[in-house]
């Protein structure tokens, strides 16, 4: 018994289609195949933008935490770590953030 693997630019899977009127604005069919191959559903949020010369749909992730997506990389705080914002309302940590230590003197003249 022979196993053939074929490398993933072989399953990808071409269709033709055409632009269609819908209302004032235009669209076209996706296969379901395509949409299930890539778990879209009717009414999930996708993205949809230009690079190069091609329309690109990326399915919109639901925020789950901090630690998510481009932050996953992040260090992680410790247990038992003190929260450094905590207490805080956000317009002290904006006015932290921006003019830094407290002792500070917060009138700079550039």
């Amino acid at each position: 018994m022979i196993a053939l693997s074929l490398p993933e630019s072989y399953c990808v899977m071409d269709k033709y289609g055409k632009i269609i009127r819908i209302g004032n604005s235009c669209g076209m069919i996706i296969p379901s195949r395509m949409l299930k191959d890539l778990s879209l559903d009717v009414e999930d949020s996708v993205l949809i933008s230009i690079e190069g010369r091609s329309i690109v749909i990326r399915k919109q992730e639901p925020y789950t935490g901090p630690f998510t997506g481009i932050f996953a990389d992040m260090p992680r705080p410790e247990p038992g770590e003190p929260n450094p914002w905590e207490g805080k309302s956000s317009a002290e940590i904006v006015e932290e953030l921006r003019y830094g230590r407290y002792d500070r003197e917060k009138n700079l003249d550039w």
